[in-house]
């Protein structure tokens, strides 16, 4: 996912802040430390926790040069409207601090605190970069909602939606957000806020199914991914109502994690990659049959996964079908798309 969403800043970046483009070979070194880094930590997971803590450090300092090199695309603008762009900066760089506590975490034999890390990279760094670029690509999102209060606090809908990462990620600090450590009334007041925020999001889908935007199929496939964001509030909220037998709330919170990681997360990432890769080979049409099918068949393998999530019983079978057809959405994407990467434009023109 970081590398995602620097591949997605380096290029969309620059149209957003109207800057000149970053050349790819500008990048090879934080890359490739980055990938270096998870392949010592790997190994390192097997045969010594000294060795994974180097390889996350390396991954770190990777990440941590991406991320310096998108702020500073982000400084040198001249545009006045920097706020998304800012937004990501900021995660981004709790994701540098995420990396270098886990490197920490293993060096000084703490193993138990990756859990917590884990949470916060995942809510306050990735979660909340998707929810800023989902802001910036769709931007009927909320717009008009309240005239009243868009006056007084532009892009409300953005940040009402943002609370839930920012509290979930300061809250997974205190108790790794454990359900079972959770007191009644902290529970219903969590449930209360995810809840108001569903709602919130639902008004807001259903005013945005009048958009004839929608009709372009990115658009609506973005779209689409962004309401696995609204089920997986639903599902949180439903998870942390006072007096749910624990096992129940466990299953649910399982279940609005994958449709947060695989619904909302990977949708939006395979339609990104997918447009990226269709248009940087010069192909006109970046959501043709084959997208529009591993695009479907996500959705499939996202609504296995969440009912054998909430289905024990049947959990192994539905697991396998799910991770089965994640497996052909990637293999067919990177025999299809990742062979276009590095080869002439089909359209003559330069790159």
């Amino acid at each position: 996912m970081p590398l995602f969403m620097a591949g997605f800043m380096f290029t969309a970046g620059p149209k957003w802040l109207r800057r000149p483009p970053v050349l790819a070979r500008d990048l090879r070194r934080p890359v490739a430390a980055f990938n270096v880094g998870w392949a010592v930590a790997v190994a390192g997971f097997h045969l010594s926790p000294a060795l994974a803590a180097a390889g996350l450090a390396l991954v770190a300092a990777g990440w941590g040069a991406l991320t310096w090199r998108i702020a500073r695309l982000v400084a040198g603008s001249a545009q006045i409207d920097r706020r998304h762009a800012w937004l990501i900066v900021w995660a981004s760089s709790l994701l540098v601090v995420c990396m270098g506590v886990a490197s920490l975490a293993l060096a000084c034999d703490r193993p138990d605190w990756l859990s917590a890390v884990s949470r916060v990279a995942l809510w306050g760094g990735v979660t909340v970069v998707f929810l800023a670029a989902s802001h910036r690509l769709l931007p009927f999102l909320g717009a008009g909602s309240w005239p009243a209060l868009d006056a007084d606090w532009p892009d409300w809908p953005l940040w009402v939606v943002v609370s839930v990462p920012v509290v979930r990620g300061a809250g997974a600090t205190v108790s790794g957000w454990q359900l079972q450590t959770l007191p009644h009334g902290r529970r219903a007041l969590e449930a209360g806020h995810v809840a108001a925020v569903a709602t919130l999001c639902l008004w807001i889908a259903l005013r945005s199914t009048r958009q004839r935007a929608l009709r372009q199929p990115l658009v609506a496939m973005l779209f689409g991914a962004f309401l696995w964001w609204d089920v997986s509030l639903w599902l949180g909220a439903a998870a942390r109502w006072p007096g749910l037998a624990m096992g129940t709330a466990q299953a649910l919170e399982l279940a609005a994690l994958h449709a947060l990681t695989m619904g909302y997360l990977g949708g939006t990432m395979l339609v990104m990659v997918t447009r990226v890769s269709s248009t940087h080979s010069g192909r006109p049409q970046a959501m043709d049959r084959v997208a529009r099918a591993l695009y479907a068949l996500l959705q499939v393998a996202v609504v296995m996964r969440l009912y054998g999530a909430l289905e024990p019983a049947g959990s192994a079978l539905w697991l396998r079908w799910a991770g089965a057809a994640w497996m052909g959405v990637a293999l067919v994407w990177a025999i299809r798309h990742g062979r276009w990467l590095g080869l002439p434009r089909v359209d003559g023109r330069p790159g």
